[in-house]
């Protein structure tokens, strides 16, 4: 237990009585961040820390009441993940776009029925064929990605974004990521079907 301290002001401070001293390790890089941002916010340490684990907390709260389950609400950022890849094509000088492409559009669809095959449960559903496209490469690697993503990666300038979605990924998916999918079983049953794709070209002739 830390060294009791005289009670905190600001925005904290004497608002619910005293505050419970509360003692922790930290990584170096996280201690970093956090002095740097006191500087800008003007908070003490031991604020800012506070400041940032409440809005932690909201942000949990949100996504249960908007998603039900902190799992849902990380099966629709997986699926927003993979429209944001699929969802966009560039050929020559002009950028296809999803909602305006009616090929493109059922890229994205098969894309998200990918995705929630991965979470199907109970076993072997019947499906004895899987068709195998770039939809289904593009969600079996960010499956892989957040299967072996660090928990914990660096908060220095040489970690990337992705890095950390990766990993706040496999937290809040919890076990759909640890354990074996039917997507895996099916694999191993069969060899899937692959589909060619219509050269980008073509199919955005036939819209």
């Amino acid at each position: 237990m830390g060294k009791r301290g005289p009670q905190p002001k600001g925005e904290y401070g004497g608002k619910i009585g005293r505050t419970a001293v509360f003692s922790t390790r930290l990584q170096r890089d996280t201690r970093e961040r956090l002095v740097a941002a006191t500087e800008v916010s003007g908070r003490s340490l031991s604020q800012e820390l506070e400041h940032r684990l409440r809005r932690t907390f909201i942000e949990d709260d949100k996504a249960m009441e908007f998603y039900g389950t902190g799992q849902t609400a990380a099966v629709v950022k997986l699926i927003g993940a993979v429209i944001q890849s699929t969802g966009t094509r560039i050929s020559g000088k002009r950028k296809y776009n999803w909602l305006k492409e009616q090929w493109l559009f059922d890229n994205v669809m098969d894309a998200i029925e990918h995705v929630l095959l991965w979470f199907r449960p109970g076993g072997d559903t019947g499906r004895r064929h899987i068709t195998w496209s770039p939809s289904t490469d593009l969600v079996d690697q960010l499956i892989k990605e957040i299967r072996s993503a660090d928990p914990a990666p660096p908060i220095t300038k040489g970690s990337t974004w992705r890095q950390h979605a990766m990993a706040m990924l496999k937290d809040k998916l919890g076990d759909l990521v640890g354990h074996r999918h039917p997507y895996d079983e099916w694999r191993e049953k069969e060899p899937p079907i692959r589909i060619d794709p219509v050269p980008l070209q073509a199919k955005s002739n036939h819209k």
